[in-house]
């Protein structure tokens, strides 16, 4: 197996255009580190990746889940390989854990795999370092395999191997080339097996059951299929043995993750327009990291070859003829490519990584006549990972810009506007705003203190963003307005106030309950039902683990109580967290769930109010298997439980129907489809994690605040749905978790 390496680099100067010193040159700001890492995440495979049907390299890549961690816990984490900086990962000095979990956590499967890495490195003060994280599989795998006479014997083979949380089954000898892969569960550490045949001479059914005791992580089982002499009349002409040969996984494939190329500004926010007048600009300095040597970076902009003479709309830094580059360099373009090397005796490829500035200077910038203009650089690596960035220059004599209005800024009533400041010596910032329709503007100063919300500071300057909120406005309403300074006024946007619909959840004191059948329901009858718990799976082991209390409540007569439990006899069962949630359970796959999370809803809630008491058991139930989940780390066996309430509201953009319900999202416990804050369709989120009991003997009040998505009005859709979750074991999609309690009553909703 490879051994895992930690490579420090040095930088060498491959190239220089336009620049006279070198090193003085080269220069990475570490911002709130002392040191910087590069990630180099390393996929050991039992088998050829490519070719399968469950899983390809950029599938892993997209799922895999990065981990760093300090003495103190959790200190940077990333999903999906391209959202680890290509540039480096900022550092204090410090020793750390680097983990890596790529693939699926599926019990078992025929196509669907898990890989886990771990590698200690430590950081020092201006150091630069590549770590190397070797993932393994890290399932138990099964292989078959039948010896050429017991095929002239038998017929219609069927090998059936698993645990209690997942089985496979191999049906004939051509299905004996499959691998099966196992993520075995604490609850069940063996794979039972069972082989049954037809003997060819007898027509009899021959069956072989045996189990492979404590299972191992990335260990090959292989069962041998042998025959062997006996008495032919006690089995009807032949006996089978099935012997079991426990190996080390051996690497057969290897492949290495790289993240895209990275290109941000070093000087300015590329995502954010350079403006101001023609000549006034001063000099845009950009920085592209690969995690392998570039290829290609080319720069492009449509009004390139009339405004720089160089014969086209477009050049490529790393590939351009001496006279292209003699030209670039005379109207004020430059850049500065660095390989850096390590002093260790590996191949190239494992020590080269290569970085750029690029720098666009005042001579350059002053070439753009008024107009907008957009300039694109893609860079491209050897492994043809690819990345683009625009930079967005505005040449106008423009005072101020108007900004489009952001759907967070946007509420019934009231509505936060934006613009930014373009010109330096300006007074009278504000903005003019009218109903749309009205021939007359109202305007309202920036300066306004009664007006101005989340302003900028007193002191502005060019690139500056200043904001006013305006208020008494009227709801589902569309208005009109500009920035404006002292003799000038900016472009013309709208937007749109919310309805004014404040609706409340229904039973949310938890009044209706019906207890006629064997899971009880938060509701008086099917047909009124808003909340759902998980009782429709726990009641099939004669327990609820949502029901009402009137013992611990807020007001009325009762509350919900949430009671976080193993649920099965003996060892055979799962935990179950106590919960209770906004949708409706769907069905029961073996021992997991699959529910419908969300109920239709519409208005802009500011908040979620109730009342709750929280009394955490200690963990005490699987928590090892966090592949895909922030909880690692933070649920630990014999420590305190943690519980947890979020909300969520969605638009109607991912809506999806299953088992004739629709909602934002299905969850699947067994395939871990769960809900995710950052999806596109949430528009609003907040949460309340619980991590120790609530004070006193009764209830508290709480309160989560709902953060608005930061996008765009016209990129969001109008509230369809509310997600509503609590949980008196924030593990509990894992099934992990302690003996917790939760009691919730009385929830609103805050407008």
């Amino acid at each position: 197996m490879k051994t895992n390496k930690i490579l420090f680099f040095g930088a060498a100067l491959a190239g220089v255009l336009g620049f006279s010193g070198c090193s003085d040159d080269f220069q990475y700001d570490t911002l709130d580190g002392d040191g910087r890492v590069l990630l180099r995440p390393v996929i050991n495979s039992d088998v050829e990746v490519k070719s399968r049907a469950g899983e390809t390299t950029d599938q892993l890549a997209e799922s895999a889940i990065i981990w760093i961690s300090n003495s103190k816990g959790v200190v940077r984490k990333y999903t999906g390989i391209d959202n680890v900086p290509a540039a480096g990962i900022n550092l204090t000095s410090d020793n750390y854990v680097a983990e890596v979990w790529a693939g699926d956590s599926v019990p078992a499967s025929f196509d669907h795999r898990q890989f886990k890495g771990l590698e200690k490195f430590t950081v020092s003060k201006g150091s630069t370092q590549q770590v190397e994280i070797v993932c393994t599989v890290a399932n138990s795998v099964v292989t078959i395999d039948f010896s050429d006479e017991v095929k002239e014997l038998i017929k219609d083979p069927v090998l059936t191997v698993g645990h209690k949380a997942g089985s496979l089954e191999w049906n004939g000898f051509d299905d004996a080339l499959k691998n099966g892969y196992f993520m075995m569960p604490s609850f069940d550490p063996d794979l039972a097996y069972t082989l049954k045949a037809t003997d060819v001479a007898t027509g009899r059914e021959v069956t072989v059951t045996d189990v492979i005791a404590d299972a191992q992580p990335a260990t090959r089982y292989i069962l041998s299929v042998k025959h062997t002499t006996a008495d032919p009349e006690e089995f009807g002409g032949a006996l089978f043995t099935i012997e079991v040969d426990a190996t080390e996984i051996e690497k057969k494939d290897e492949f290495v993750f790289y993240s895209a190329p990275e290109i941000k500004g070093t000087n300015f926010d590329i995502d954010v327009p350079v403006s101001g007048k023609r000549g006034s600009l001063s000099e845009k300095k950009l920085w592209i990291a690969a995690t392998s040597p570039l290829t290609n970076v080319v720069v492009s902009c449509p009004e390139f070859e009339q405004l720089l003479g160089i014969g086209g709309h477009d050049f490529d830094v790393l590939n351009m003829t001496g006279n292209v580059a003699s030209q670039l360099a005379s109207i004020g373009f430059s850049y500065q490519l660095f390989t850096h090397t390590d002093n260790m005796e590996v191949t190239e490829a494992e020590r080269n990584f290569q970085e750029m500035k690029i720098v666009f200077d005042e001579t350059f910038l002053a070439l753009f006549p008024d107009g907008e203009y957009n300039i694109a650089i893609t860079a491209t690596d050897e492994n043809k990972r690819t990345a683009t960035k625009n930079v967005t220059v505005k040449i106008s004599d423009d005072k101020v810009t108007t900004a489009v209005a952001k759907s967070a800024d946007i509420w019934p009533t009231t509505a936060v506007l934006r613009g930014t400041v373009v010109q330096e010596n300006i007074s009278g910032l504000g903005f003019d705003y009218r109903e749309s329709g009205s021939q007359q503007w109202e305007t309202v100063l920036w300066t306004d203190a009664s007006t101005a919300r989340r302003r900028a500071p007193r002191t502005l300057t060019v690139g500056s963003e200043y904001t006013v909120e305006l208020t008494g406005l009227n709801p589902s309403t569309t208005y009109e307005y500009r920035a404006v300074c002292e003799g000038f006024e900016g472009s013309v946007e709208t937007f749109t106030t919310w309805a004014d619909e404040k609706p409340q959840l229904p039973n949310a004191g938890f009044e209706e309950w019906n207890t006629s059948g064997k899971a009880h329901l938060i509701c008086a009858d099917e047909n009124s039902m808003f909340w759902d718990s998980g009782n429709h799976g726990s009641a099939t082991m004669n327990k609820n683990v949502t029901q009402r209390d009137e013992t611990i409540k807020h007001s009325g007569n009762y509350s919900a109580k949430l009671t976080s439990q193993f649920v099965g006899l003996g060892i055979i069962g799962k935990f179950a967290a106590g919960n209770l949630f906004a949708g409706k359970y769907l069905k029961t796959d073996g021992t997991d769930g699959e529910l419908g999370f969300g109920r239709p809803f519409t208005g802009r809630p500011r908040a979620l109010k109730g009342y709750v008491r929280y009394e955490p058991g200690t963990v005490n139930q699987p928590t090892k298997n966090f592949p895909s989940s922030e909880l690692k780390g933070e649920i630990e066996f014999g420590k305190p439980d943690k519980g947890q309430i979020y909300v969520a509201l969605t638009d109607n953009s991912n809506d999806k129907t299953y088992l004739d319900f629709t909602a934002p999202f299905i969850i699947k416990t067994k395939t871990k489809e769960l809900f995710d804050p950052t999806a596109s369709n949430v528009i609003a989120y907040g949460q309340m994690t619980f991590t120790e009991a609530t004070p006193g003997s009764g209830m508290v009040e709480f309160t989560i605040p709902l953060e608005y998505s930061d996008r765009n009005a016209n990129e969001v859709g109008a509230t369809a749905s509310i997600v509503l979750v609590c949980s008196a074991s924030k593990g509990g999609d894992y099934f992990a978790g302690g003996d917790s309690t939760m009691w919730v009553d009385d929830l609103e909703l805050v407008y």
